[in-house]
């Protein structure tokens, strides 16, 4: 009979995931462990977002110390979870689902996230996803969303100097 072995992921080099590591009492010596939402993202937007939030040179965009530049207005925070890869996800429970992209606001987008950035709630995903967006340049789309955010967080940067 065969007998069911757990499978690890390490990611040798890499402080990513410090945060999210535990150790189990009983787990095998220097094995690691990563929390749920860290594993949820690795499963589901890590294949095309990269592990550590840096993608390939693609459609796909980097969120590492990028994507917070959406967070400085309701348009490109909404837009975050409009988008298919987002609203169309396979993580259906609205909260889990929030916890993925608190995880990648809180650690990945780094130094682009802003000061005072509100945690996703179940009830904005739950709304959100409801309106995906559906336009006929979606890339460009996302650069006019993007301006827009940055010129917010350059306006908000510049009121408190």
């Amino acid at each position: 009979m065969m007998r069911a072995v757990p499978v690890l992921m390490l990611i040798a080099g890499s402080g990513f995931f410090l945060s999210g590591i535990s150790h189990a009492a009983d787990s095998v010596e220097h094995a690691t462990v990563l929390d749920h939402t860290s594993v949820t993202y690795l499963s589901h937007c890590g294949g095309c977002h990269g592990i550590e939030g840096v993608s390939r040179n693609s459609f796909v965009p980097t969120l590492r110390n990028a994507v917070g530049g959406f967070a400085c207005t309701d348009e490109g925070r909404a837009y975050l979870i409009r988008v298919p890869g987002v609203s169309m996800s396979l993580i259906r429970d609205d909260q889990a689902l929030a916890d993925v992209m608190n995880f990648v606001m809180f650690r990945l987008a780094g130094t682009s996230l802003p000061k005072g950035f509100r945690p996703y709630t179940a009830a904005e995903i739950h709304q959100w996803r409801g309106e995906p967006l559906s336009v006929p340049d979606f890339m460009a789309q996302r650069g006019q969303t993007l301006e827009r955010s940055l010129a917010a967080c350059a306006q908000k940067t510049a009121k408190k100097l």
